[in-house]
């Protein structure tokens, strides 16, 4: 899609802490991908009931965060809400809801989701078809793995069952921790949803998506009569996309400011420490300064750096969570790939928060 076509495109803001309670989960089971202490992660975590925690870290990596769910749901938007709504389903259907979204129903995963459910096990033909239909549409250098395609039938297989133990583990999990969390986080993703709503008045949709996004550059977006735009206070900075229908596509942005910590009672925000963590490498540095001398691909650093691909996306990845660097993304399907350049944005705002703390702190001391 390109700016001429975004014009048309209605944009909808949508809001509920239904997208955080799914968010939290992802960032707890990875916090390193989200630069969270991995121990007080763990401890979290470790507040559930065990068999609780054992179904939710082996739905997470299957399931993934189905936040397709939340923007069908009725006002307030809230984790009471889903829950009640989820609750509704029997055990194989809340299954379904969870784990087949409208893309992977396009791809015929339903159908295979259905007939492992009425067999209780599963055949290598299914893994084969299932398999296909993961990578139809996809780069041939993303086939899914054995294991992945296996822990997807395995779940199917008993479907029953996991889908009981499953609401159960996401009932315990708002119980024990995000009740609490829900009430933390609420006003400041309705105040970003209100901050959103009017800035997609003023300014056009890519440059709406850059802002949100803290750095991420489309030179398309996806095909769709209706883009939703969703705030997560835990998500921050980075941007999750998935496809609800033919028609809409889901946006969920972080909405954590400047001078909030996902870690309540923290001193320091944890965007001013990322930042400056990052600023304290010198191979980051480095990057900085040689995208902000031109755009350059991940493959240029890694040779101008003489380091592998993976170390330098490593630090790009780090680079990103600060909001340091521009993203730019080429269309879908072109062999072109992502472009870096320097983002003066977020070097602004990590002198600003700077400055901001160390008032802070000398005026509470006065």
């Amino acid at each position: 899609m390109r700016d001429a076509d975004a014009a048309k495109t209605k944009i909808t803001v949508d809001t509920g802490t239904a997208y955080d309670f799914f968010m939290s989960l992802d960032v707890l089971h990875v916090p390193k991908k989200f630069a969270l202490r991995g121990a007080w992660a763990s401890g979290m975590l470790a507040r559930l009931a065990p068999e609780s925690r054992e179904t939710l870290s082996r739905a997470h990596g299957v399931v993934g965060s189905p936040i397709h769910l939340v923007p069908a749901l009725p006002e307030p938007k809230n984790v009471e809400t889903l829950l009640w709504h989820l609750s509704r389903f029997d055990p194989v259907d809340f299954l379904e809801q969870m784990m087949c979204s409208w893309d992977l129903r396009a791809r015929g995963c339903h159908e295979i989701f259905a007939e492992v459910t009425s067999r209780g096990r599963w055949t290598k033909d299914d893994r084969e078809h299932l398999r296909n239909a993961l990578q139809k549409g996809s780069d041939k250098a993303k086939v899914p793995p054995d294991e992945k395609v296996d822990a997807f039938l395995d779940l199917w297989a008993d479907a029953e069952g996991f889908g009981e133990a499953y609401l159960a583990a996401l009932r315990n999990y708002q119980a024990v921790f995000f009740h609490e969390e829900e009430k933390r986080i609420a006003a400041a993703n309705a105040a970003a949803a209100e901050r959103v709503a009017n800035r997609a008045k003023k300014i056009p949709l890519f440059d709406l998506i850059e802002e949100v996004s803290e750095g991420l550059r489309y030179d398309d977006l996806p095909d769709a009569q209706e883009f939703v735009l969703a705030p997560s206070y835990w998500i921050t900075p980075l941007l999750l996309t998935t496809r609800l229908d033919a028609d809409r596509v889901l946006f969920v942005f972080g909405s954590r400011i400047a001078g909030d910590s996902l870690v309540p009672g923290e001193a320091v925000p944890d965007g001013l420490i990322r930042a400056l963590k990052a600023l304290s490498d010198p191979t980051r540095l480095r990057i900085l300064k040689l995208v902000n001398d031109k755009p350059m691909g991940a493959a240029q650093l890694a040779r101008a750096l003489r380091l592998r691909a993976p170390t330098v996306l490593h630090h790009l990845h780090a680079l990103r969570l600060s909001a340091l660097v521009q993203i730019r993304l080429p269309e879908a399907h072109s062999k072109q790939k992502a472009v870096f350049s320097l983002r003066p944005q977020g070097v602004r705002d990590t002198a600003a928060a700077l400055e901001a703390f160390l008032e802070g702190v000398s005026n509470s001391d006065e």
